[in-house]
């Protein structure tokens, strides 16, 4: 692919990512079927796929409630899935968000824009500048042999300590 090509590619693509809680009373067994329903709200978009993990069980930060016929369910735990994708021109981001709005078994989401790029948190490896610091021994001082204080000194010194005035 020509960069011509590469940069009217990058114009005609919009690239989204869907965060998604799937309630928790949902048995594990059926989490393909909820990933699938996502898919195809996507697909209905003409969305192409990048790259998704699949949902997994996990504790919320704080429970949410959600209705369900009249009446309030509080979920403490959710399976958490992600998926990223590229959508067309012709594509409409707002249909895939009413789309989701509407599921039952979506208790929270979340889409935003992104890139194409990989954006995934890695952990940042400590790398140290100074070789030297690596191999330089850590100084050691020697205890100093504790002279046992005199009842004038230590009066000495909660004087001095209640004589200072307090600074506000």
């Amino acid at each position: 692919m020509s960069k011509k090509e590469k940069v009217v590619k990058n114009n005609e693509e919009k690239v989204y990512e869907i965060g998604y809680h799937v309630i928790s009373s949902v048995a594990e067994e059926g989490i393909p079927a909820e990933v699938e329903k996502v898919k195809a709200i996507l697909n209905k978009e003409k969305a192409e796929i990048i790259s998704e993990e699949i949902p997994k069980l996990r504790p919320l930060a704080y429970s949410i409630k959600k209705a369900f016929g009249g009446q309030y369910k509080t979920f403490d735990k959710a399976y958490f899935g992600w998926i990223k994708f590229n959508l067309p021109l012709s594509g409409d981001i707002t249909k895939i968000e009413s789309a989701l709005k509407g599921s039952d078994t979506l208790l929270r989401y979340l889409v935003i824009k992104t890139i194409r790029g990989n954006t995934m948190y890695s952990p940042k490896i400590t790398v140290f500048s100074d070789k030297e610091a690596k191999i330089k021994p850590m100084a050691v001082k020697e205890a100093k042999e504790a002279k046992p204080a005199s009842i004038e000194e230590i009066d000495k010194s909660i004087d001095e300590l209640v004589s200072e005035e307090v600074k506000v």
